[in-house]
């Protein structure tokens, strides 16, 4: 099935549908349109659940993140499991961006050193 993003009224439908029915997501897709059981289960549980906090990440949040990581592998259910309102969708793409950010830092500092490098090295005659 072709991925289509969601729309307010489809958001609004699996909102009335889930209270009505919970997390029967069989019987649930039978009265959505073009909605696979796995799309409204992830919806639900990624974007429309309440108690999810889509604000960014604290850094006692990340700290947590990277010390769970170490002790945990990843096993972002787990991981999540210890930062209330916190998907393990939404950990695991905190913990990407750290390794990204993470990155990007150590190749600038490298790049630095070798500019470094080769200027020092212009000046000497050896």
């Amino acid at each position: 099935m072709r991925r289509i993003p969601w729309t307010r009224q489809e958001d609004d439908l699996l909102i009335n549908l889930y209270h009505e029915y919970g997390p029967l997501w069989t019987k649930i897709t039978q009265l959505m349109v073009n909605r696979t059981s796995r799309q409204c289960a992830e919806r639900w549980n990624n974007t429309l659940r309440p108690g999810i906090n889509t604000a960014p990440f604290t850094t006692s949040e990340r700290n947590m993140i990277v010390q769970l990581y170490h002790n945990h592998g990843s096993q972002w259910s787990k991981i999540a499991s210890h930062l209330p309102g916190r998907t393990p969708r939404m950990v695991k793409n905190s913990w990407y961006s750290m390794q990204r950010a993470e990155a990007t830092r150590i190749r600038k500092k490298m790049s630095i050193r070798f500019l470094v490098n080769q200027r020092q090295s212009r000046h000497h005659p050896y």
